[in-house]
């Protein structure tokens, strides 16, 4: 996007009576987005995730101390990164979602897990959501991985800047070609990211990216009742959809 401040004299900004304050809140352009990777089991989701967050450290444009996620990485990439988990990263997302802190890479991998497709959602899972098409104005960069099908909520497509559908990694020339799709700008190139072995020993291919929250949930249906067969509303936005009944 072009900075109109490349557009415009000092003049210009003499006859329109900025102040340099004004200037630096005006209309600027915007980097960081949402980046969604999806594929089937073992394509190189969540390596691709890990590959953009190392090119990103690499910059300079941001450390380890500007990144939260669900994953754990080693070395110097995760030295001052904050791995949260379930509950906790739910609420860190919620705090995200009002704030909207800039300059923060988040990574979720398999968010489907985290935020499931169903039926209904919560008031904060709706919340976060919606939050994604602000995550490009605060230049932050958002990077999740889910499994092909309605695996998630669905905001969290729509508000995908960018589709990304990794292939498996080649051994031979260190390298993963992907497919990378823009829902804004409505185009699809092809791209290769280069040095993607070293890429598979920063982090743990295996961890377990969920802890469960179910048991908070229904502790807060427990909660909620008052008496044996009374319900509140509360409830319904927090059973997770594979306890109902499909009739």
């Amino acid at each position: 996007m072009p900075n109109p401040l490349d557009y415009v004299s000092q003049q210009d900004i003499a006859e329109l009576g900025l102040s340099q304050e004004e200037i630096d809140t005006a209309y600027q352009p915007s980097s960081g987005g949402v980046y969604h990777a999806r594929g089937a089991e073992g394509t190189g989701k969540t390596l691709w995730l890990a590959h953009f967050y190392r090119q990103l450290i690499d910059s300079g444009k941001f450390t380890p101390f500007d990144a939260v996620g669900n994953l754990t990485f080693k070395g110097k990439y995760g030295h001052g990164f904050t791995t949260l988990k379930g509950q906790d990263l739910f609420e860190y997302l919620l705090k995200f979602s009002r704030e909207l802190p800039k300059h923060k890479i988040v990574i979720i991998s398999e968010i489907d897990r985290e935020f499931p497709a169903r039926f209904f959602s919560s008031r904060e899972q709706t919340e976060i959501a919606l939050s994604m098409w602000e995550v490009q104005k605060i230049d932050s960069y958002f990077l999740i991985d889910s499994h092909l099908g309605n695996s998630t909520d669905l905001i969290f497509h729509l508000g995908s800047h960018y589709l990304v559908l990794p292939e498996k990694p080649s051994f031979e020339t260190n390298s993963m070609d992907f497919t990378l799709i823009s829902n804004l700008e409505l185009w699809t190139s092809e791209f290769t990211a280069h040095d993607i072995i070293k890429t598979m020993l920063i982090y743990n291919r295996c961890e377990t990216t969920v802890v469960s929250i179910r048991n908070k949930r229904i502790a807060k249906i427990k909660e909620n009742h008052q008496e044996e067969g009374e319900f509140s509303l509360d409830d319904f936005e927090e059973i997770p959809s594979d306890n109902l009944s499909i009739y």
